[in-house]
């Protein structure tokens, strides 16, 4: 099949949503840093931050004297961090899900594929397409994901599965995580602090954008073309819920090809004997 990426509607979900929440991410991470600036205004007062912010909504929770604020705001990274990346985990789960969801329905993974969990659902799209991931994303989504976990689950500390997966990696995938993270894990042992920062969740949406391109490749390549066409079909008629008679449906069936399929180089004849398809099971 031809080159790029094929911009499906669960693929352009997936980066809409993605997006979204990197961009929510910074947002709040740029503003406990703007609300740490603002405050160096009221520094040395004693008044009580409702007292001096008294239109700001919620302000009341936060009944501190500037210092104190400060001292947290500062620190907000870790505490975003943590909320974060298990949020961005989750997205990238979801599209995972979705995808080995295509793959079932084209009869090439089993149905039990659908209740795969994350630590699972890469392996389950190798196996089902004989292709493979980049093996330094999948270690630096394994970690990420046993980190999210010693967090949730283990107080904060690291638990003898990262410390596991931490010591199995390559040395490429260590570059390129110290590369954005600016530190290695190497020589965690179980029970030391696991943090989430700034640079952590920079990393989760580095490497979730790359296997999301993976995965998106590898369906490409993997996926029959009647599904494929099929899927454009059912594209337009979730944008188009009204009738659409056949001439119009060929058209915008053609248009959203070109648009967002272009990679797959699907023929008219594809597209409809798919619409036959479609309308059959609509």
């Amino acid at each position: 099949m031809g080159r790029g990426i094929v911009q499906f509607a669960e693929y352009r979900a997936f980066e809409v949503q993605r997006q979204e929440a990197s961009n929510a991410m910074m947002g709040l991470l740029a503003g406990a840093q703007l609300a740490s600036h603002l405050l160096q205004l009221t520094a040395g007062s004693d008044t009580l931050l409702p007292e001096v912010f008294p239109r700001v909504p919620h302000i009341r929770r936060f009944n501190l004297r500037t210092e104190a604020a400060l001292s947290i705001l500062q620190s907000a990274d870790t505490h975003l961090g943590a909320m974060s990346v298990p949020y961005a985990l989750a997205l990238h789960e979801d599209f995972l899900k979705t995808c080995v969801g295509l793959l079932i329905r084209d009869g090439k993974a089993p149905s039990n594929a659908a209740n795969a969990v994350l630590a699972q659902l890469h392996d389950v799209i190798e196996t089902a397409t004989c292709k493979t991931f980049d093996p330094d994303s999948i270690i630096q989504i394994d970690t990420l994901r046993l980190m999210r976990n010693a967090t949730i689950h283990s107080g904060g500390r690291a638990h003898q599965p990262l410390v596991d997966r931490v010591a199995l990696w390559t040395p490429t995938a260590e570059k390129g995580w110290m590369r954005i993270a600016k530190k290695s894990l190497a020589g965690i042992a179980v029970g030391d602090r696991v943090e989430f920062g700034h640079a952590e969740l920079i990393l989760t949406l580095a490497v979730t954008k790359s296997l999301g391109r993976q995965t998106n490749v590898i369906l490409r390549d993997s996926l029959s073309r009647s599904l494929w066409a099929n899927l454009v079909i059912e594209d337009v008629l979730a944008e188009e819920p009204g009738i659409l008679n056949r001439h119009q449906l060929e058209r915008k069936a053609a248009g959203k090809a070109r648009r967002y399929y272009a990679g797959l180089g699907l023929t008219d004849s594809e597209l409809s004997a798919a619409m036959l398809v479609v309308l059959a099971n609509t």
